[in-house]
Parts: structure tokens; C-alpha cells; sequence
């Protein structure tokens, strides 16, 4: 086990200090062949003002983290959460890779309080949101980029990508840590349009496209990749 750590670990630091968040990236952040297309926005919009709180792990963000704990075992966050939401109930479930030396519980706290917001999914009245210690309609996974790779398989998510695969929502480490400079906001923001981006997909919503300069980006537009003009946006009902 030891040397399949150390593999993952270099293989891990040499992906992600191979990529300089450079636009063009031709690798998908969720699964291939979604048709894009363009959403209106509102013209003018601020950015999101509420930061969520998240944990990291116990080490320095701007470098590169190796992995402390068990590379493929997932700690779930075991005590249930509440119900948001006005709409048919979706439930979900919250892991962490053993190897990101994440807290499980301080995770799930952050997602559920993405996904509790008012302009995330619930925003419409169209969906509810409970999250439960296992067995949920989707599973949000933290995962290292290494483990990322093989989870979202076939998509080539190259070290650097988040994806949703089947009924789960896995979100790469380093993006959880870092961001991307392609991303004109706060790592918080980009926390929280990561998180909605991917359970997007898993409520059934594809790709969409910048509609225009200036305007906000659609949540569901590739934002990890590039703005092409937009303002970055992590959420699907921004409000006025």
C-alpha cells in the first residue's frame, strides 16, 4: 500500500504542477457528448457576496498536497442533515477520501450549505435537498486528483477536472484547495460553483455556453475552463 501511495503521490504532484490554468484545456470538467448551448443572463449582476466556509486539509493550500491518509478508502459524513427546499426531495450523501486528510464532517457542512442557499438548485421551487449519512440519490465525493481520474473514467479529467459519473458528484482536491485562475472570484465562489456545476449534472442539467460579454455566466457553463467574456457565476438563480 505504501508504494502505491508514493506512485499516486508523485503522479498526483506532477499533473498538477504540469497545469497553469490555461484556457482551451480540451478535457470536459463533467461528462462528454452534453450538447452546449446558450442561456440568457441578466447584464448586470455582482458577483456572490456570501462566502461558504470550508475546510482544508492540514497543510499548505498553495503548494501541492500529498496524500496523508488511505488513497481509495471514503469516510462518510455519518449524521444526517436537514431538508431544503420547497420541491420533490432529492436526497444525497457526503464522502471524503481517507487521502485528502479532509474532516468528512466539516465537508458535508460546507456542501450542504451550498446547496441550502437560495440561489442554488432550491432556488425555483423545482427540488429539495436532504442530505443523509448513506444511500442518498447522488453521493458527493472529495477525492484526490489521482482517484478523481479513475472514478470519472472514461472522461479524461487529466489530474485537474471535477466530474459526475453515474450517481456520483466527485470533486478534485486540488480545485476544492486552489480554484483556478480562470476563475475571476473567491475560492469560496468558486466552491460553491463547483459544488452546483456538478450536481447540476446529476439533476439533469447539461452544458451551456457564455450568452454573452459582460453577462454572467450560467452555472452550468464550464467555468473551470474559462469565462469567454462572462462573469463568473456559482450560481443558478444569482438574483437581481
Amino acid at each position: 500500500m505504501a508504494g502505491v501511495v508514493t506512485v499516486l503521490a508523485v503522479a498526483w504532484v506532477a499533473v498538477d504542477l504540469g497545469w497553469g490554468g490555461e484556457s482551451g484545456d480540451p478535457m470536459a470538467e463533467a461528462e462528454a457528448g452534453v450538447p452546449v448551448s446558450v442561456a440568457s443572463a441578466p447584464t448586470t449582476s455582482p458577483q456572490a457576496e456570501r462566502a461558504v466556509s470550508a475546510v482544508s486539509p492540514p497543510s499548505d493550500p498553495a503548494g501541492v498536497t500529498l496524500p496523508v491518509g488511505a488513497v481509495g478508502e471514503f469516510l462518510p459524513a455519518a449524521a444526517p442533515g436537514g431538508t431544503v427546499g420547497t420541491g420533490p426531495p432529492r436526497t444525497y450523501d457526503v464522502e471524503v477520501e481517507a487521502a485528502t486528510g479532509v474532516d468528512p464532517v466539516g465537508f458535508a457542512e460546507a456542501v450542504e450549505a451550498i446547496l441550502a442557499d437560495a440561489r442554488s438548485w432550491i432556488g425555483d421551487g423545482s427540488v429539495a435537498f436532504q442530505r443523509v449519512p448513506a444511500g442518498g440519490s447522488f453521493t458527493v465525493t472529495l477525492a484526490t486528483p489521482p482517484t478523481t481520474d479513475q472514478i470519472c473514467l472514461p472522461l479524461n479529467t487529466a489530474g485537474i477536472l471535477s466530474c459526475r459519473e453515474g450517481d456520483r458528484v466527485i470533486i478534485n482536491l486540488t480545485r476544492w484547495l486552489e480554484g483556478t485562475t480562470e476563475w475571476d472570484g473567491s475560492l469560496e465562489e468558486y466552491r460553491a460553483m463547483v459544488i452546483n456545476h456538478e450536481v447540476g449534472h446529476a439533476l439533469g442539467h447539461g452544458h451551456l455556453g457564455c450568452p454573452g460579454p459582460g453577462q454572467l455566466a450560467p452555472v452550468m457553463m464550464q467555468q473551470t475552463k474559462g469565462l469567454d467574456g462572462c462573469i463568473g457565476n456559482p450560481w443558478p438563480f444569482p438574483g437581481p
